[in-house]
């Protein structure tokens, strides 16, 4: 053999160990990493699938990172709000019509545990989760709701819920107490020392919407003569006795209470032999005596209607208008002073203690303050404001419970708290109304948690399934890929000797 045919056969195995080991490395790394390569071009003709594949995994990935933080905020959200529900059960009870029990410190004990309601609900309105206010749309930087103490009292100059209640009852019962009325003094003419007839007016002070309002007035009184209302604003009646009625005649009065004059209370008297019952005037020696009777009878009950019916009447309306600030909303106030000749009211935003101070933009639906992108074309929105109506309404209705003045203790003082907690009541639970707006909102969150939920299952499933079929393009088979080790060894070794017989050839060996 030609001495250049040994030198190029040397070559040719030097070549080939070199093959066999870079084979040899290559297979232990692929068992080593559990991977075809470390490119996508080691992949094959399957390399576009695995990336898509790989795309598709990443965005998933960024999804669930975003579920678990909606998630979280949806979960606080839906407990939050059963708890409020169940807040304003307890508060229907606590509000209770037969239970008025002054306490040492001139609260009611109704009105100590209305307040400790009052304190946790705003306390849950203030949930915080990792930065997010559950109750303050998206702009809360700082607690939405204000504070019990700032609510009732005001703070840093601006004026609390309790100064619009007292603002409020000035101009709604007046100088002299009484829902703004005016009972004239009694004009009598006579025929010598003979009455022959007796006038008194009911008259309401001016035209505002404060106070009472004089509906209609019906009387069945014999020689009796009722003249008016004429529905003219401000209103007023004449009753004008020509002689004496009979016993068992009635007249009623009625009249509508504020803010919009659609409510109505009456007053009906019947003429009797004395005025020992309840709604009855006395029939006097003549017609001048009479008339006073009912006249007296008639300004007593209004009086009294006006410090229980029309003040818890006007508590609710001074409560209204502060609480309401829902789409920027600003709360008005009594034009005064002086509040109790007042007739319109005023804008109170720069004067009044902002109880909530989260977004509160202009919207149709405030669950579009706050949403999260969840799948490709999904979003779900799950914003809550603290002033929505059924959550307003509850914060309300227990902080004009909680700063009403029973302190007195009278007869009429448990009169007025009857109408008012018996009003409230009917606030947090209107007649006819089977599911209160809080249910409602909690259907709405609970419904996007749902729809979260079942997209996080379905983002785990198609993941797992993506990277099965990623892990099988890029994956091995390691029985495999171990025996072709061992074969490549197996060469090696042989080649080995090959080469080592080759390479120890001398001139001499040849010859």
């Amino acid at each position: 053999m030609p001495v250049s045919s040994v030198t190029t056969s040397r070559t040719y195995l030097i070549q080939q160990l070199g093959q066999l080991n870079d084979t040899l490395s290559e297979k232990t790394t692929q068992l080593a990493r559990g991977k075809v390569g470390t490119t996508y071009g080691e992949i094959g003709d399957r390399r576009l699938l695995d990336i898509q594949l790989t795309q598709r995994v990443s965005m998933i990935e960024t999804y669930q990172q975003t579920i678990t933080i909606a998630d979280l905020h949806l979960q606080t959200g839906s407990m939050s709000l059963d708890r409020l529900e169940e807040i304003r059960q307890d508060a229907k009870s606590a509000l209770d019509t037969n239970d008025f029990i002054i306490q040492d410190d001139g609260q009611t004990q109704t009105q100590s545990r209305a307040e400790l309601l009052l304190n946790e609900t705003l306390n849950i309105l203030n949930t915080e989760i990792a930065g997010y206010y559950v109750f303050g749309g998206t702009d809360a930087v700082n607690d939405p709701v204000a504070t019990i103490d700032a609510i009732l009292d005001g703070e840093n100059g601006l004026d609390g819920l309790r100064t619009y209640l007292s603002e409020f009852a000035a101009a709604n019962l007046g100088t002299n107490e009484n829902g703004r009325l005016d009972t004239s003094a009694l004009v009598t003419n006579y025929a010598g020392a003979v009455p022959t007839d007796s006038t008194f007016t009911v008259a309401e002070d001016g035209a505002h919407d404060f106070g009472f309002d004089i509906s209609a007035v019906t009387s069945t009184l014999t020689n009796v003569t009722v003249t008016g209302p004429l529905a003219a604003d401000p209103d007023s009646f004449d009753v004008q006795f020509t002689g004496q009625p009979e016993l068992g005649e009635t007249i009623t009065l009625e009249l509508t209470l504020p803010p919009d004059h659609t409510d109505t209370i009456e007053i009906e008297f019947t003429a009797a032999a004395t005025a020992e019952g309840e709604g009855t005037f006395a029939i006097g020696a003549d017609l001048e005596e009479t008339a006073q009777n009912l006249r007296d009878a008639l300004e007593a009950e209004i009086e009294k209607q006006a410090q229980t019916t029309l003040r818890a009447v006007s508590d609710e309306w001074a409560a209204e208008e502060f609480f309401t600030t829902y789409n920027g909303e600003e709360p008005q106030r009594i034009d005064g002073p002086p509040f109790d000749t007042a007739t319109a009211l005023m804008a109170g935003g720069s004067t009044t203690v902002e109880w909530y101070t989260g977004r509160n933009d202009t919207t149709t639906d405030p669950r579009n303050d706050k949403n999260a992108v969840i799948d490709s074309n999904l979003t779900v929105n799950y914003g809550v404001r603290a002033n929505e109506t059924p959550l307003q309404e509850l914060v309300q209705s227990l902080a004009a419970f909680v700063a009403a003045d029973f302190s007195g203790g009278t007869q009429i003082d448990e009169q007025y708290y009857n109408a008012l907690s018996t009003n409230l009541r009917t606030t947090l639970q209107p007649a006819g109304v089977e599911q209160s707006g809080i249910v409602d909102i909690a259907t709405d969150i609970a419904i996007t948690h749902r729809t979260v939920s079942l997209t996080d299952d379905r983002h785990f499933q198609m993941k797992n399934t993506y990277e099965g079929t990623i892990t099988d393009i890029e994956g091995i088979d390691q029985d495999l890929v171990a025996a072709e080790i061992l074969q490549l060894q197996t060469n090696i070794e042989v080649s080995y000797r090959a080469s080592s017989i080759v390479f120890n050839l001398t001139l001499s060996d040849y010859l």
